[in-house]
């Protein structure tokens, strides 16, 4: 009889000890990403700092994201809207809002099934906020991740991402905090375009894809493939 309770004890011992597994975010949230990276380009050693307010609503399949970030001195402030149900995105720069067509896919933010449980942490002291931090490996243009989210409700903490080379990009090292982080959407009406929005020419858009790197690695980081 003692033997069958320690073998149960052992057992229950096993079961409660297991890793936290990767999560997924709650279907509605809103955060201002507070971002510092530093990269390699042609040669040159470059900075990207700034914040990107973010509103993320799995339920009516639609993103935002108001970028104010500062590259090596050069200002990029603009807004972008993702509309899923309809299949375009929205670019609004300098008071002039561009239309394109977008994925239709609206990627479930996820930590990836292949990434590794690393620790539980209590940021700011032993009662602190506890996250549980993932490390992943070549997913997405990242060569290697570690993301921290919380132990309750899986919302995104703190990020670093260290980039594959990619063009003339040979590398980058880049650090986000999330700051404000929220349940649920506080004002819909961050996803409403203007009216009227131009829509982008093959041209127009192929020029403008060349000039928005750091958009690009935007998407990745939330699972959108570029377009």
């Amino acid at each position: 009889m003692y033997a069958a309770v320690l073998a149960l004890t052992a057992l229950v011992a096993c079961v409660s000890a297991q890793p936290p597994q990767p999560c997924c975010t709650p279907d509605q949230w809103e955060a201002t990403m507070v971002e510092v990276q530093g990269y390699v380009q042609n040669m040159e050693p470059k900075t990207l700092i700034g914040s990107i307010a973010v509103s993320y609503d799995f339920t009516n399949k639609k993103m935002a994201f108001d970028e104010r970030l500062n590259n090596s001195g050069s200002p990029i402030i603009v807004k972008i809207i993702i509309d899923y149900n309809e299949g375009k995105m929205y670019s609004i720069m300098n008071g002039t809002c561009t239309e394109q067509d977008a994925p239709t896919d609206f990627p479930k933010q996820c930590i990836t099934d292949g990434s590794v449980f690393e620790r539980t942490m209590h940021l700011g002291g032993a009662s602190g906020l506890e996250v549980n931090s993932f490390g992943l490996w070549s997913t997405q243009g990242v060569a290697y991740g570690s993301a921290q989210m919380t132990a309750t409700d899986c919302l995104p903490v703190t990020e670093v991402l260290i980039a594959e080379p990619t063009g003339q990009v040979l590398g980058s090292v880049q650090t986000i905090a999330f700051d404000g982080v929220t349940m649920g959407i506080k004002d819909p009406t961050v996803f409403d375009p203007p009216n009227p929005c131009n829509s982008l020419t093959l041209k127009q858009l192929k020029r403008r894809s060349l000039m928005t790197p750091f958009f690009r690695s935007r998407l990745r980081r939330f699972g959108i493939p570029a377009f």
